[in-house]
């Protein structure tokens, strides 16, 4: 049963409403942080209270790790450091965003042996093996000797700050600024269009694309989630298209 990330919450999860939904079957929480679309980074009391709501109701936690190199300002907290969650926590994390290895499909878990020993299971039977020079590769990304990650990070705050806040300056248009991964995640509902119209419109009128937010789930039924991974210069460019473009909704804003 899924849980919502709201706006008026800073897409921080509603605590209560995850432990409404946990009944005598549920088995796992599961959660992603940073988060896709939103780009929210759960606070440290938030997963303070999921880990309590693990423990009370000896649930298993599966995070969803891969944005976790992505983040704006200070350091990651992971719920697997947290008392008790190291033996009910499973991290899933992969090289695909942190280290641009986008296509390579290589990722891990992170989790007590008995759990991995039916994941190598899982795996046997499922698929053969990834690729010797991948696995290479990601040992040595691991490392990240020329600290390329923190280069990368720098310059996605550079985007993102430039892209939220001339977003914002777009007639019915409303951004939080993401506190990691590379997602902008848009609240246009005071363009009193649907968010598949101005997806429709953007895409064929503006040549930008962008994704309606009902695609993850029913609470983003008025949103657009955009990807900063972009260079700044294209962009800028887009930025400019769905300034020209916003013409088409600027009288209802303006009502």
């Amino acid at each position: 049963m899924p849980f919502y990330l709201e706006e008026k919450n800073q897409f921080q999860p509603d605590i209560a409403e995850i432990a409404s939904k946990i009944t005598p079957r549920s088995k796992a929480l599961i959660f992603n942080s940073p988060n896709n679309p939103t780009g929210t980074v759960f606070s440290e009391d938030t997963l303070q209270q999921i880990a309590a709501l693990a423990v009370k109701h000896d649930l298993w936690v599966i995070a969803d790790e891969i944005y976790a190199r992505i983040l704006f300002s200070g350091d990651y907290k992971s719920i697997y450091a947290m008392p008790g969650m190291k033996e009910r926590t499973i991290i899933i994390d992969g090289f695909s965003k942190s280290f641009a290895m986008t296509g390579w499909r290589l990722g891990y878990a992170v989790a007590p042996k008995h759990f991995i020993d039916a994941l190598d299971m899982l795996v046997l039977n499922t698929f053969t093996c990834t690729a010797e020079f991948s696995q290479v590769a990601a040992i040595e990304a691991l490392s990240d000797s020329t600290n390329a990650v923190d280069a990368m990070v720098l310059e996605y705050r550079k985007r993102r700050d430039l892209f939220v806040n001339k977003l914002n300056q777009i007639p019915g248009f409303r951004c939080l600024s993401p506190d990691g991964a590379f997602y902008a995640w848009v609240n246009v509902e005071e363009t009193g269009l649907p968010a598949e119209e101005i997806q429709r419109l953007l895409l064929e009128e503006a040549g930008v694309a962008a994704i309606a937010g009902a695609a993850f789930g029913p609470a983003g039924k008025n949103y657009l989630r955009f990807s900063l991974v972009s260079a700044r210069n294209l962009l800028e460019e887009a930025l400019e298209r769905i300034e020209r473009v916003s013409t088409k909704w600027r009288a209802a804003v303006a009502r």
